[in-house]
This record gives structure tokens, C-alpha cells and sequence, in this order.
């Protein structure tokens, strides 16, 4: 992501996504920390609904 607008963009989609409770993204950042219910949607709804808005996603894997 280039500035906090496209930071903003992808939270406020992320959020729309029925099901996302909680979404962690601060530019400078590329990588959002996404809390779901996973009985309502999924990583790969997720994962399209970012990239529907022209934006490059993957899975990344917890360090933890």
C-alpha cells in the first residue's frame, strides 16, 4: 500500500465483509490482522474481497 487512504479502503472493505469483527491495519503495513467467525465467512472470501478492489492478497501464516 502506498499511503493511509489505501490503508483505510481496505479496513472499511474488510470490515464490510459479513461475519469480520475486527480488523488491524496501519499504514505503513501490508499485512491486516483479521478477527472473523468463521460460520460466516472464510479466508478465501476475504482474500477476493480485497482483491475486488484491486489490491494484491494472500494467506499469511501466524508467526505465533
Amino acid at each position: 500500500m502506498t499511503c493511509s487512504g489505501c490503508s483505510n479502503h481496505v479496513t472499511q472493505t474488510l470490515e464490510e465483509v459479513k461475519g469480520v469483527s475486527k480488523v488491524d491495519l496501519e499504514y505503513p503495513g501490508d499485512v491486516p490482522t483479521i478477527e472473523y467467525d468463521s460460520e460466516k465467512t472464510n479466508k478465501e472470501e476475504l482474500i477476493a474481497a480485497i482483491k475486488k478492489i484491486n489490491y494484491k492478497a494472500e494467506e499469511v501464516k501466524s508467526k505465533k
